[in-house]
């Protein structure tokens, strides 16, 4: 709740005027007297670090912040809504923030929000939706996303040579239905950053030789995901290749730690592969999967060791010095000795 109205604050409502100044000059609101009509009226107003409140309603605009740095804020990703008949939805500029609001960029070739070469770029419980694909930050440096959902019919997103990606809580949907001359994925690129409790899903129904997959890093992105989904599926009339996960860029490198990977297709060209390493690396801790193509490495010595040290519970004899490492009942011995790094094979003794 805003107590007082500084000059930095601005309202727009569907029963307002641009002639209005956008400023409140009481609470509650009068918005028929204080609100501007549109968005890009209380863009034109505005200066940069300004707040612009979006009350309920649909806006039929093409929204530009300039150069910008705009924080917008929505009643509710249900309610607040900027729906544009052609053209992308946002334009975002360096230091924006978009709060509570969905944008749906229904036009051909559309992008729901734009965040292509911008710095310091915040969304927090949006909907966003694009022709093409929803959320595009080719470029973007510091891109903080949480609890937002992202939907294209051709990709979900595209962060590629994004870098300081934080996202956490979101939904990346690439829903298959651009057209069959084109690939299908959840999310492109990557970028450099972590993606934790995400759900990444790619999903294409139609006649095609294009590939298909819930995530696809390309060349450079150093990405980790941290309790994520990634799913991929297609029906008997594919036959691209089809991924869970793709690595597929010089210098790429992807790590999973307690995910699910799941790829389906019926008749695949290469694959289904939950997993599949073709260019760079792909490391591989504590997830589900069944299949995999190229060569997964599965933690690295130094990570397995942690992971053994820590799961098992590990009592020493102090006058031996031994130790044995026991599963969760607490009777079952699992290893009798502490795990090297170099070591390849680790001896189990039952008890």
């Amino acid at each position: 709740m805003y107590f007082l109205d500084s000059s930095h604050i601005l309202h727009v409502a569907k029963t307002g005027n641009d002639s209005n100044s956008g400023h409140a000059g009481q609470y509650p609101v009068n918005l028929a007297n204080d609100a501007k009509l549109t968005i890009g009226s209380a863009i034109t107003a505005a200066v940069s670090g300004d707040t612009i409140i979006l009350w309920p309603g649909d806006y039929a605009e093409n929204v530009s912040f300039g150069s910008k740095a705009l924080t917008i804020i929505g009643t509710s990703r249900n309610k607040s809504r900027v729906i544009p008949a052609s053209g992308d939805g946002v334009a975002v500029a360096d230091d924006s923030v978009l709060l509570n609001l969905a944008v749906q960029a229904l036009g051909s070739d559309a992008r729901g929000v734009s965040a292509l070469y911008k710095t310091n770029v915040v969304m927090r419980d949006c909907d966003v939706y694009g022709n093409y694909e929803a959320i595009y930050g080719y470029g973007a440096n510091s891109l903080f996303l949480r609890n937002c959902r992202f939907r294209g019919q051709y990709d979900g997103g595209n962060l590629d040579t994004a870098k300081r990606i934080i996202a956490e809580g979101c939904i990346f949907n690439g829903l298959g239905t651009y057209g069959t001359g084109v690939d299908c994925r959840g999310l492109y690129g990557m970028g450099i950053g972590t993606y934790s409790k995400c759900i990444f899903i790619a999903e294409r129904t139609d006649t095609t030789s294009h590939g298909i997959a819930a995530a696809y890093l390309a060349a450079n992105s150093l990405a980790v995901f941290k309790n994520c989904v990634l799913k991929a599926t297609a029906g008997s009339g594919h036959t691209g290749t089809a991924y869970g996960i793709l690595v597929n860029g010089s210098g790429a490198v992807g790590v999973l730690q307690n995910c699910i990977v799941s790829c389906a297709s019926e008749n695949a060209s290469d694959g289904p592969h939950d997993l599949r390493q073709a260019t760079g690396k792909l490391i591989v801790s504590h997830c589900g999967y069944e299949t995999y193509g190229g060569t997964i490495t599965h933690g690295g010595p130094k990570m397995n060791k942690a992971i053994k040290l820590l799961v098992n519970k590990a009592i020493q004899t102090k006058s031996s010095g031994k130790t044995d490492y026991y599963d969760d009942d607490g009777s079952s011995v699992l290893l009798t000795h502490t795990p090297t790094d170099s070591e390849a094979i680790i001896t189990r003794t039952p008890s």
